[in-house]
């Protein structure tokens, strides 16, 4: 540490230094010579990690002189004497009862007003201490071990300490008791309506009596009652994954579930540490493992304490929450669109054919549009009406838009990442998987692109013979000009549809969550005038048609509106907002070289029509993806970072056989 000391300012080195012996008299509150002691630690700038570290070595390096030492240990010591901890281990980083909004309210409010401190609580004085809202950034650059050093100063636990733990433990486990009886987990679990049946009432009971024994002069309970503890705590995680399985599998979930599941893990991870750091009094451990156990527990509790508010992170898990709410049915979803052999590509291809068919259709319909010369919003509410409606009707004749697959695929390889716990465990399953992905999603674009192309050409050469005007040579160099990748926004327009795609995705996932939460499908079922109209059989028919598609069908209908009404806000708003889909920017390419008679006045022209195309689709299909797994991934708790690592494998495979990439 000592070859660093030459790139720190002497004058800060003089400010740590005289922070340390200013504690050194123990006279008066410790409070404000420990703030004085992090002012003078606390780097120029949060993002400058090498500094905030250097500057922490050096305190404790200082800290190796005797009397420095005392004097910091006696100062903490007094602090935590002197304070209520019961806010600072049961309420900080822990979600409160009052709900995702109201917390959001609260942090908002207290960016603008800073919270009034009380100086006889602990946590108030941690917020004191770390008293700007960018200490977390800067906390995290340093590493554990040198956090631990820091932290072990408050080492053997006092009896006060210990029993304030212990006491926050009894309220924590009385709370998550009266968690496991929340309306929305008993409709998901309705076993834990019966306390017996309830492993929250069994672990409030098991540490109510593991805390009462722990102040016995000769404690009675011994390492098999924690291990007991423990194992029960861990059934109560089971409960939280098994209600989180249940709930997006069949009976659906909600934002008030997710919440309270969120909030549950929370205090049943703190009650944890708790009862690790309790049960260092019947453990026979090595001092080290001590240290480790509070400075770990008082260090995770810190940086939480840190990001209290923290807009950021709050809307990081808002994302998180939303997203489970809507991945689950498109990771399910997402198999379909897999093709593993030879027969589930061609029943891709076949699906995508089916679709190229009506994409045809509806180009020429909304070519046909133009000629109304409606006002712009009601050109759009047109364009998005064929759009939509033609979208529908490819999800109820069960084709295949390719560009709507990503969303879909994406879910599944993140729920693929998610088994490993946010790891690549298993790199070579998962390589599979997207060699696979990327087979079918091909598939699907030539299925789309080979129907829908000529079957425009032959419309257009049609609509010549007949003498149709509907595409002009003047409409048909627009729909050209249209397509070009470099002097116009084409791609910027193809992510745009991307990025459309992808939000389909997300309401497909919400809407067909909402159908299970709501019970849509018995709902419908059970209308008296549906099964006069159509008979008992028919309406449970119905009934289970809607449930298991309202997804697909709303949400089919609200790309297409996108798709309608993007180009017309654009116009409106004079953004450079429009829209470029591979499978209808194909079609409009086969009516504009009909219409043309395949005389494009420049070769190049029509070359570049060709590319912009290929490009369109690219780039449709890696926005969406990209979005989809990133939302996906965020809402398992797997790490995004962990996907490059696949690059090298992936690279390596398409270098010993791309043919796998493309057929199968």
């Amino acid at each position: 540490m000592s070859d660093k000391k030459s790139f720190e300012p002497h004058s800060n080195v003089d400010n740590i230094s005289r922070a340390l012996s200013n504690l050194t008299d123990g006279a008066g509150d410790p409070l404000p010579k420990l703030v004085q002691l992090f002012d003078a630690v606390r780097p120029d700038n949060c993002l400058n990690g090498e500094q905030a570290l250097r500057r922490w070595r050096r305190m404790l390096q200082l800290l190796e002189i005797p009397r420095f030492y005392d004097g910091l240990r006696s100062a903490l010591l007094a602090l935590f004497a002197q304070r209520s901890h019961y806010n600072f281990y049961a309420e900080s980083g822990l979600l409160p009862n009052t709900g995702f909004f109201s917390e959001l309210k609260r942090k908002f409010i207290h960016r603008i007003l800073p919270e009034l401190l009380d100086p006889e609580d602990l946590r108030d004085c941690i917020r004191a201490i770390f008293h700007r809202q960018t200490d977390c950034i800067w906390m995290k650059n340093i590493p554990l071990e040198d956090q631990i050093t820091f932290w072990r100063l408050l080492t053997p636990l006092s009896r006060k300490i210990t029993r304030q733990i212990a006491e926050t433990a009894c309220v924590l486990s009385r709370r998550l008791c009266a968690m496991g009886f929340e309306p929305e987990l008993l409709r998901v679990i309705p076993t834990l309506r019966y306390s017996a049946k309830s492993p929250f009432v069994a672990l409030n009971d098991e540490l109510m009596s593991f805390v009462a024994h722990l102040d016995d002069e000769q404690p009675t309970i011994t390492q098999q009652d924690k291990n007991h503890l423990l194992v029960l705590i861990s059934q109560c995680h089971n409960i939280v994954e098994q209600a989180n399985r249940k709930a997006t599998a069949s009976a659906g979930t909600s934002m008030t579930l997710t919440y309270h599941l969120a909030r549950l893990t929370q205090h049943l991870k703190r009650l944890e540490l708790m009862v690790d750091l309790l049960a260092v009094k019947v453990e026979t451990l090595p001092e080290e493992e001590v240290v480790v156990r509070w400075s770990v527990f008082i260090i995770n509790i810190c940086q939480q304490e840190l990001e209290r508010n923290s807009l950021r992170k709050h809307f990081a898990d808002l994302l998180g929450i939303i997203s489970l709410l809507v991945t689950e049915n498109a990771a399910r979803t997402g198999e379909h669109y897999i093709a593993e052999d030879k027969k589930q590509w061609h029943l891709i291809l076949n699906a995508a054919a089916g679709a190229g068919v009506l994409i045809g259709i509806m180009a020429l319909l909304k070519i046909s549009g133009y000629h109304l010369h409606l006002p712009v919003l009601s050109q759009g509410l047109l364009n998005g009406l064929i759009y939509g409606g033609g979208f529908v009707l490819v999800h109820l004749l069960h084709f295949t838009i390719a560009t709507k697959q990503p969303a879909m695929t994406a879910a599944k390889i993140a729920a693929t990442i998610s088994h490993t716990s946010g790891r690549l465990k298993d790199q070579d399953s998962l390589a599979d998987l997207i060699v696979a992905t990327a087979r079918s999603q091909f598939a699907a674009i030539i299925g789309n692109v080979s129907v829908a192309f000529p079957l425009a050409v032959f419309l257009g050469t049609l609509g010549l013979l007949m003498h149709n005007k509907t595409v002009t040579p003047e409409k048909a160099m627009t729909l050209l000009h249209e397509l070009q990748p470099f002097s116009t926004l084409a791609l910027v327009y193809a992510a745009v549809a991307g990025v459309w795609l992808f939000v389909t995705g997300l309401v497909s996932g919400y809407v067909d969550n909402m159908a299970a939460y709501s019970k849509i499908g018995p709902r419908i079922a059970s209308l008296r005038w549906l099964h006069k109209l159509a008979g008992k059989e028919n309406a449970e028919k119905t009934g289970d048609y809607i449930s298991q598609n309202a997804g697909g069908l709303f949400g089919n209908f609200f790309f297409g509106m996108m798709l309608g009404l993007t180009p017309a806000f654009g116009a409106m708003l004079g953004l450079p907002l429009d829209i470029r889909h591979i499978a209808f920017s194909s079609a409009n390419l086969g009516y504009a070289l009909a219409a043309l008679k395949f005389d494009a006045g420049s070769s190049m022209l029509a070359a570049l029509s060709i590319l912009g195309l290929a490009l369109i689709g690219l780039v449709n299909l890696i926005t969406s993806f990209s979005l989809a797994l990133w939302v996906a991934v965020r809402s398992r708790g797997a790490h995004f970072s962990s996907i490059p690592s696949l690059l090298p494998l992936l690279k390596q495979r398409f270098l010993q056989n791309p043919r796998s990439f493309f057929l199968p």
